[in-house]
């Protein structure tokens, strides 16, 4: 694979996963009602939508940053942890596909950058 095809699937996929942190983000930041049932079902409390919803705004902007795309990934592969225990501590474990999936976008896009 070409160095400029490693770059265009680079961005794409930091593309698609930004677009995924950001998205989540505000509707937390926002208080969308969906948001709202996950944090009670998670048994957090609601004010705890703004750091969640912040730090997923920052980490979709930091994707988005070459030279803060690897820092970037290691944050995502601990939100990665912390969503997916979550989800598990709250009986919800048919909703842990989606933080793997990021997590898993992440570390491609860590594998493709990489220096050799």
């Amino acid at each position: 694979m070409t160095a400029k095809t490693r770059n265009i699937i680079v961005w794409i996929l930091a593309g698609l996963l930004a677009f995924a942190f950001m998205g989540a983000g505000i509707t937390k930041l926002l208080g969308a009602e969906m948001q709202i049932k996950n944090l009670e079902s998670w048994g957090y409390p609601l004010w705890f939508r703004f750091p969640i919803g912040l730090s997923e705004v920052v980490l979709a902007v930091a994707l988005l940053i070459p030279k803060y795309r690897k820092l970037t990934i290691c944050a995502i592969f601990i939100w990665t942890l912390v969503a997916v225990t979550t989800h598990l501590q709250a009986g919800q474990v048919s909703m842990i596909g989606a933080p793997i999936l990021f997590g898993v976008i992440a570390g491609v896009i860590f594998l493709m950058t990489r220096k050799k």
